[in-house]
């Protein structure tokens, strides 16, 4: 339940047409796929290797954002509290890892790979609905959720750019983006931050795990300077164009996060993945084409079609039950 901002008793949480909630499904999806071939093409097309310091890049603009809009009054947030900051922190801190272990995996992965793996994501948010929200899926749903992970070890499995890094990157990634999703909606009711409050504190304390990170245990801070295009106008453009879709981004997830759920969050990613295999597999000529693997993808796929399809059907069912019943 929401409370209110200013004295933290519950308040009523609003309802949203079935519009707001289809559009903050369309957003994130559609921005997720342009920031994924955007990320990767920094990596395989400008050769720019350094992913922390991208991700800093990322986290410096997001905020710098956030504060113009709050200038032109169209964001709301107020001052950081040390409280809050305390309460926020475990956020921000897998959402931190979440964003490092994702752009670190692509530097590895090709797109297909990338995607097929990080529908594991989907398996954890499930588990952690029911030891969180005792929330149960049906066995249908279960199914196609191992149909994904069966489809991701196949193409693992079948691999020929195959990169342990990469994998463990991606493994990463899809704990930390689980846990994340699931903080988003159990710190929302808990703390009664708004939207826009909860994506400061991610991003101020995120700010200086990434620096810490980059100076600690990356030598990007000697290596960056060098870089041959660090002062080229055209991929300075295309960096502060991809930096400012990860603030996009993470506006995005918020409101899908908050509007629907963690789950539909997670069925969006599944849909869109669709989208980002296929551009992938022609866009960086880094996929080496397999059968075997092919197979493990297109499993993959079509264990993400089916429980989308079942999940939206699961969704439409309990709101007609609940309008019946009022």
């Amino acid at each position: 339940m929401k409370r209110d901002v200013e004295t933290g008793k519950p308040g009523p949480t609003p309802e949203h047409t079935f519009a707001t909630r289809l559009l903050a499904c369309v957003s994130y999806g559609a921005v997720s796929v342009s920031i994924t071939l955007f990320n990767k093409a920094v990596f395989s097309v400008y050769k720019f290797h350094f992913p922390a310091a991208f991700t800093t890049m990322q986290i410096a603009v997001s905020i710098l954002y956030m504060y113009i809009l709050r200038h032109f009054k169209l964001m709301e947030f107020g001052r950081i509290t040390r409280a809050s900051a305390r309460a926020v922190f475990p956020l921000a801190l897998f959402w931190w890892l979440y964003v490092v272990s994702g752009v670190t995996a692509l530097r590895y992965l090709n797109v297909p790979m990338y995607s097929v793996f990080r529908r594991s994501t989907t398996f954890i948010v499930v588990i952690g609905e029911y030891m969180m929200f005792s929330k149960i899926p049906s066995l249908p749903t279960m199914g196609s959720i191992l149909l994904m992970v069966v489809g991701a070890v196949v193409a693992g499995a079948t691999d020929l750019t195959y990169s342990l890094p990469g994998y463990i990157w991606v493994s990463i990634c899809a704990v930390s983006t689980a846990v994340y999703l699931l903080l988003i909606r159990m710190l929302k009711d808990k703390t009664g931050l708004s939207q826009s409050a909860l994506m400061l504190y991610n991003n101020v304390l995120g700010l200086p795990l990434m620096l810490s990170y980059m100076v600690v245990a990356t030598d990007e801070v000697k290596q960056v300077p060098l870089f041959p295009k660090l002062y080229d106008a055209t991929f300075l453009a295309f960096l502060l164009l991809s930096a400012s879709q990860a603030f996009l981004l993470n506006l995005c997830i918020f409101r899908c996060t908050t509007v629907n759920s963690p789950l539909a969050t997670t069925v969006t990613g599944q849909m869109k993945d669709i989208i980002t295999t296929g551009l992938g597999m022609f866009l960086f000529g880094d996929v080496v084409f397999n059968m075997k693997n092919l197979l493990g993808v297109c499993i993959g796929l079509a264990g993400g079609i089916v429980y989308s399809l079942l999940s939206y059907s699961e969704r439409t069912r309990v709101v007609k039950e609940d309008r019946s019943k009022s």
